[in-house]
């Protein structure tokens, strides 16, 4: 079990990013000791999983694709009564916000917003929040919402029913069928009479015809299903062997195209008095984890025949075309047609060509549709109808056809345009000119500028024409594609078709310094670093316990600390000023410390230390501060100095170093290595050389003077440049070349 389990896990799913990825993951670290079945209920949460306690073990079960263990019917249910309750209303999620954390973030948490739009369509605006845990992975936590609202919508019901002892060899977790003649409306199921080899002879007539399926409990207290090949009577002969022979007073129940058992989810397994227990289980619907990881359609199981919920299906379901000329340009529209079915006020319809993937052509209340710009293929269509309680049908196909349509692809896109902004690159694009039926604009890009090694960036719907990646690091270079895709599917040429537009984020200096500047000068840190030191009131000189002096020459220190807590705000705030005064020129040191929370979430945590004379009505002043702020979500940490002059000092014996300085807007550094640097414009004082340079021998070296030399490697020989002269020399030394003036 725990291995069918963990390769469900690790099955490969889509990423919503054009890729794959593992659909379960746990990427999680314990910081304190907790009881172990709680733990254990984490971990099972993981991949839809619950635990518990059963035969003095835990048991892990998942909510995944699974076959049904057991049939139930009035035969083997105690007083042959199952009861059934809906959930609540309030208790049906609309809108989910997933809890998860971000690795390219840090691993800080975000929300992932998850909406069922059916869902919201039939009962509004009803949300939930969770935690999923140990997830890392957007695409997951995404799954982790749809799993919520599609189970909260799809599985409503629970049934409840008491069996003996012969039929309590089900564990929670497990899937059973449900064979409920009152709600089938018709009888579908009993126990068996007798049994020879393939053919078994059931205790009633029924309803049933060749093809159809017959599901029996077999002595392992396992259920199987065998088609059936022969009807005689209430003798009924499979196609295939049963795995153990079939027992008589075994409990059977036939299931056919319209019909068929429901399913359900055991819930728990309860010791009842006497040799009887209670079993509760909740409705089971398997086409939703289809739904969940490839956005497949969510199939109804036909579970009941009484009217209106069985619906027919149209019949006589054709293909034809016809084609016409819209200024100048031939197009060719497909016609699905069909006959009417009892009951129906509409129908759905659905078409693939050449075997692709099924595409939603709309819902109507006529008997055809049309399809316009098809292109040549080979078409199957398959229509449903509706009935007035929004019930659909079986659907009805066509046969297939072969349609002569567009045979040209989507046109090429015009431009492609990379623009570097700061931290990011902006595309633009242009299409064609001419009539279109472009659907979308896929944009792929790439660190090499080989496409074999792209991914997709993403969809964009017609006529969205520019996107910004923003977070990208200063000169991050990146190649990029583009290519239509038409509303039937088709998809164009790639613009470029060799390697991709190069586009890099702004390595201009002075435009992300402003930048910079910008964001930095918002923030409270700034604030504060940058305010004057408030002065010491000067009627407090004098105090014996504080101050020293009096209201013309004082010296004081003064400590206050302030918590504040009104309207959803929380303040902490120190802050120790030290001041010297003498008549008009004053002298301070100022620690602060601060911490600020509030409720729509903006936090800051802050430590500042000033220091700042006061003469001749000017004020001049140097501090550090160290910071983090969280505003609308964005959260940023900083250290920030003011002063008119920063230095790392060196001691070096009694010597003073001083390797870097930033002194009136300019930096200044001793000595640097540098691994990979990007200057926008350069001014050599002295000379610029490789770091082998050997005159005369190998490395190059260029002066300011204008003199240039370059040498081979090895002995391989050299040149010189002068502004007026070059001369190369062989290995020897020897002068082989003289060009210029000399």
């Amino acid at each position: 079990m725990y291995k069918r389990q963990g390769q469900y896990c690790d099955e490969l799913v889509p990423d919503g990013r054009g890729g794959q990825e593992p659909r379960f993951t746990c990427n999680c670290y314990l910081q304190q000791r907790n009881d172990a079945y709680p733990v254990l209920q984490d971990l099972a949460s993981v991949f839809r999983g619950m635990a518990y306690w059963a035969s003095s073990n835990v048991v892990a079960v998942a909510d995944m694709p699974a076959s049904a263990s057991y049939l139930f019917h009035p035969g083997n249910v105690v007083d042959g009564r199952f009861t059934y309750a809906g959930s609540a209303r309030r208790a049906r999620k609309t809108v989910a916000l997933v809890s998860w954390n971000d690795p390219g973030d840090q691993y800080r948490a975000k929300v992932e917003h998850v909406e069922d739009g059916d869902g919201i369509a039939r009962y509004g605006i009803q949300q939930t929040e969770v935690t999923a845990f140990g997830c890392t992975s957007q695409s997951q936590a995404q799954r982790v919402g749809q799993w919520i609202l599609l189970t909260s919508r799809l599985e409503t019901e629970t049934v409840s029913f008491k069996v003996g002892l012969d039929a309590a060899v089900v564990m929670p977790g497990a899937i059973i069928e449900v064979a409920d003649p009152a709600r089938a409306g018709r009888a579908n199921g009993g126990r068996v009479r007798s049994a020879d080899g393939r053919t078994v002879v059931v205790d009633r007539p029924v309803v049933v015809r060749e093809g159809d399926t017959l599901l029996l409990n077999l002595p392992d207290g396992t259920a199987q299903r065998r088609t059936i090949s022969r009807v005689d009577g209430q003798g009924l002969t499979v196609s295939a062997d049963w795995s153990q022979p079939v027992q008589a007073e075994a409990v059977w129940s036939v299931e056919s195209a319209d019909l068929k058992t429901q399913l359900f989810r055991v819930v728990s397994v309860t010791e009842s008095d006497g040799l009887t227990f209670d079993i509760s289980a909740l409705e089971y619907n398997q086409s939703k984890f289809s739904a969940i990881d490839n956005g497949t359609r969510i199939e109804a199981r036909p579970v009941s025949v009484l009217p209106p919920s069985v619906q027919p299906a149209p019949t006589d379901v054709t293909l034809a075309t016809y084609s016409v000329v819209d200024q100048g340009i031939a197009t060719t529209t497909m016609v699905v047609a069909w006959q009417q079915a009892a009951s129906a006020v509409a129908y759905t319809v659905e078409w693939r060509r050449d075997n692709g993937e099924w595409v939603t052509a709309g819902r109507t209340g006529s008997q055809s549709l049309e399809v316009r710009n098809i292109y040549a293929g080979t078409y199957v269509a398959r229509v449903r109808a509706i009935n007035a309680l929004d019930v659909a049908s079986l659907p009805a196909y066509s046969a297939e056809t072969r349609l002569t349509g567009k045979t040209s692809p989507p046109p090429v896109v015009g431009t492609l345009i990379a623009t570097a902004i700061v931290f990011g690159i902006r595309l633009d694009w242009a299409f064609p000119t001419g009539p279109l039926d472009v659907e979308r604009t896929e944009l792929w890009w790439s660190k090499a500028p080989d496409r074999a090694s792209a991914t997709k960036l993403g969809d964009f719907a017609f006529p969205a024409n520019t996107h910004t990646l923003m977070g990208l690091a200063a000169g991050a270079t990146f190649y990029f594609w583009a290519r239509l895709v038409d509303k039937s599917g088709n998809v164009g040429a790639w613009y470029p078709s060799g390697n991709g537009v190069l586009g890099m984020s702004s390595d201009q200096a002075s435009d992300i310094l402003s930048y910079m500047k910008g964001q930095i000068g918002k923030t409270q840190l700034a604030g504060d670093l940058l305010s004057a030191v408030d002065s010491i009131a000067p009627p407090m000189a004098g105090s014996d316990e504080d101050f020293a002096g009096d209201g013309t020459v004082y010296a004081g220190i003064v400590s206050t600390q302030s918590v504040l807590e009104e309207a959803g705000r929380a303040i902490a705030r120190q802050v120790t000023t030290m001041q010297a005064t003498v008549a008009q020129s004053s002298a301070a040191v100022q620690v602060a410390q601060q911490a600020v929370a509030e409720q729509g979430g903006r936090l800051a945590a802050m430590y500042t230390i000033k220091t700042q004379i006061s003469a001749n009505g000017r004020i001049s002043l140097a501090g550090i501060g160290f910071g983090v702020e969280n505003d609308k979500g964005v959260i940023e940490s900083q250290v920030l100095i003011t002063a008119d002059r920063f230095a790392v000092l060196h001691p070096n014996g009694n010597n003073l170093f001083m390797p870097f300085v930033v002194q009136g807007g300019q930096v200044f550094m001793d000595s640097a290595f540098i691994a990979d640097g990007t200057i926008t414009s350069a001014k050599i004082g002295d000379s610029i050389q490789s770091s082998n340079f050997v005159a005369g021998q190998t490395g190059w070296r260029l002066s300011k003077s204008g003199l240039f030399e370059n040498n081979g490697n090895g002995a391989g020989g050299r040149r010189v440049d002068t502004s007026a002269l070059t001369q190369i020399y062989d290995s020897a030394g020897t002068l082989r070349v003289r060009l210029g003036v000399w």
